[in-house]
């Protein structure tokens, strides 16, 4: 099986280098671009008539990471996949730059696209921005779907890094941007058969993207989810990775903060929930969804 997985990927990998589009983009969607907080900002959309849905990727990851869900939910909703910022196609972070500059992102590009209470879902930073934004602007969202947050603080942190640390972060992400699609492709495919052909492409792009300057990157004054979820008032979904023990226990007690708020630990996920166990993602998202 993996052997066949990996026969194929080359075999789009050849085929990428004479198509102008990528084939695993479905032809209906388009892209476009908007300024939104001082930054040039990429997003894909699928556009139509419908709710509108936003999408926010987690680090290293861009917009088209989202591509095997979206693909689920696009006859029934228009979705928003950008690029954060220093992620993909959009414009790298600075130096100086606040904390929750992302939230303000989002903000801005909500405001720019002109969409009208979008159901907000993010995956590990970006559903940290998602329930940040909730929280600062409580009247904007739907809903909320957040996707393994990390809900519990671990009391290290990220925190403002050192000159040297910096540096060394830098010099680790220009070394995965100069890795191959191919060398990429394989060490991946090989824990992760069960992520399917175009979440792996997809996964493996985005690891040629994303922009050194990213290692600038703090959370260190971050308020705690149990902060944010006390002033989120939309209906909220989590979906954890299949934790247990303790820190499955302080994920119910957090949760339990949320006005609106349901909790659902996906059997046999990790941190990338919707790629580890995508039929039981959607058997939660879905039902929540349609109560909305």
């Amino acid at each position: 099986m993996k052997i066949a997985l990996a026969s194929i990927f080359i075999s789009l990998f050849v085929s990428l280098s004479v198509t102008a589009r990528d084939p695993y983009i479905p032809s209906t969607w388009t892209k476009g671009w908007v300024m939104a907080n001082g930054i040039r900002m990429h997003y894909w959309r699928t556009g139509g008539d419908k709710p509108q849905m936003l999408m926010a990727h987690g680090y290293s990851d861009t917009g088209l990471c989202w591509t095997s869900i979206a693909q689920e939910l696009d006859d029934r909703y228009d979705i928003i996949l950008p690029d954060a910022r220093g992620f993909g196609l959009t414009d790298p972070p600075s130096k100086d730059e606040p904390v929750d500059v992302q939230v303000e992102d989002l903000a801005a590009l909500i405001k720019e696209l002109g969409l009208k209470k979008p159901i907000l879902m993010g995956h590990s930073m970006g559903s940290s921005s998602v329930a940040w934004f909730s929280a600062r602007y409580p009247a904007v969202p739907k809903a909320a779907i957040l996707v393994d947050p990390r809900l519990v603080s671990s009391g290290s942190g990220f925190g403002p890094r050192s000159p040297e640390e910096t540096a060394k972060a830098m010099a680790d992400i220009i070394k995965r941007n100069n890795m191959t699609y191919e060398a990429l492709i394989d060490g991946q495919i090989k824990n992760h058969p069960e992520w399917g052909i175009t979440a792996l492409h997809f996964w493996a792009l985005s690891k040629q993207l994303y922009h050194p300057n990213t290692a600038y990157r703090s959370s260190g004054d971050r308020p705690s989810m149990s902060e944010l979820f006390e002033k989120i008032k939309c209906p909220t979904l989590i979906l954890k990775a299949d934790n247990q023990g303790a820190e499955r226990e302080e994920n119910i007690k957090v949760a339990s903060i949320l006005r609106k708020g349901k909790l659902v630990h996906v059997e046999g996920a990790g941190h990338t929930v919707h790629w580890d166990q995508k039929e039981r993602f959607l058997a939660a998202l879905n039902p929540f969804l349609k109560q909305l």
